[in-house]
């Protein structure tokens, strides 16, 4: 029996801000589709052996007896090294250019510097897509061009070709035993393939490699444009200018031909952060919006990050509490350390719960964690929303 219009529940004013609902683990195929994808993967499997067989056997052949094994152990050894090497080249390259470093990841490990220029190690864990990161941002009107911009993509890939050229000088010009030989020439084969394979302009889980920044800046593309006008509002950031004191003419505008994801969405959270920092709820309901629909499809490496961003919104525009709850879950993982803002939004969520210990908890650890922030107008804005909080004397909000 169908229910009349009257008894059909509302929607919910906050359902279009609602992040996406988990993912239904997917079904198991039959076994016999799973059979077949064995006997598939066996064969490729075994056609390219063939093939690199028939490629590599000539070329170590031509190498010292002794020297073929070593060679390949220490291509594969040498991968993790050769990544801490391309992070360090991203990192010397800025700091050349006057940039201001905040973080470096390989693999799960991080060491990140706060607002206090205080470096500490964490375990961030592992994130699809990233192998290794470097974070730096413009500062004092350096690092802000784009052969700053160049210069810094470039640091990667050339520390890792200068790896291998000197791996190979090392080789020809030196007497060694055949096994070092060979373990040198995988080194510098490693090396090679790191810094060539980072020059290839493509796209990877809505990032960009190397090559495809420099291809950007040369061809002067909408996505090289809208890099350059984030880097602008992140020195503005760590100059300690505030979101809703940016220039309008500096807001990112979001030009259909960005073919980046993730700097769609980087540029969708400084939209929504000016519009928060101005209280402006008319302004910043439809960057929410948007960010909450494509949120599924976002590189993961984004997702806690545009979480955080969204729960803000939440707490500060919305005063929702399920919206708030439901994003709060959603800020977990990423690139960078968010534990100050994950304490701050729990104390969010304790006062729409009139829960004044549960506040003053969170407010506590939200204290002792701000310093880890590592832009001044960043930490301006938390401990401006700490100190409101603090001042809230325990009364439930009205439903």
């Amino acid at each position: 029996m169908t229910m009349p219009d009257s008894a059909t529940p509302p929607r919910s004013p906050f359902a279009s801000l609602m992040p996406p609902a988990p993912e239904a683990p997917a079904a198991k195929p039959p076994l016999w589709r799973r059979a077949l994808r064995l006997v598939v993967f066996f064969f490729a499997g075994v056609l390219v052996g063939v093939g690199i067989a028939k490629l590599g056997l000539p070329a170590l052949e031509i190498l010292p007896p002794g020297a073929g094994l070593p060679l390949l152990i220490a291509f594969f050894v040498s991968l993790w090294p050769h990544i801490v090497l391309h992070e360090a080249g991203h990192a010397l390259a800025g700091l050349s250019r006057g940039m201001h470093a905040i973080a470096f990841g390989v693999g799960p490990f991080r060491i990140e510097r706060g607002g206090d220029d205080r470096w500490r190690w964490r375990h961030g864990g592992g994130v699809r897509g990233i192998s290794g990161f470097a974070a730096l941002l413009p500062r004092d009107g350096r690092g802000l061009s784009r052969g700053d911009q160049a210069v810094f993509l470039l640091g990667g890939p050339l520390a890792n070709l200068a790896t291998a050229a000197l791996c190979v000088a090392l080789v020809a010009w030196l007497p060694m035993p055949a096994w070092l030989a060979g373990a040198g020439l995988g080194i510098a084969f490693a090396a090679a393939v790191m810094g060539l394979g980072n020059l290839l302009p493509m796209h990877l889980d809505g990032w960009r490699s190397d090559g495809r920044g420099l291809l950007d800046l040369a061809r002067r593309t909408p996505d090289a444009a809208l890099q350059l006008q984030i880097n602008q509002l992140m020195a503005l950031s760590l100059a300690n200018v505030r979101p809703r004191d940016w220039p309008p003419a500096s807001i990112p505008s979001l030009d259909t031909g960005v073919a980046s994801t993730g700097l769609q969405q980087s540029a969708r959270m400084l939209r929504l952060s000016h519009a928060i920092d101005r209280r402006d709820a008319g302004a910043a309901r439809p960057e929410a919006e948007a960010l909450a629909a494509a949120f599924a499809n976002v590189p993961i490496a984004f997702r806690s990050a545009i979480a955080v961003t969204l729960a803000s919104h939440a707490a500060l525009l919305v005063g929702d509490r399920a919206l708030l709850a439901a994003w709060r879950a959603r800020c977990e993982g990423g690139l960078m350390d968010l534990s100050p803002y994950r304490a701050w939004l729990d104390a969010e969520i304790a006062r729409l719960d009139g829960d004044a210990a549960a506040v003053r908890t969170h407010l506590d650890q939200a204290r002792a964690l701000s310093e880890r922030i590592p832009d001044a107008a960043s930490r301006t804005v938390f401990d401006e929303r700490l100190a409101e909080l603090h001042g809230w004397r325990g009364t439930a909000p009205a439903d």
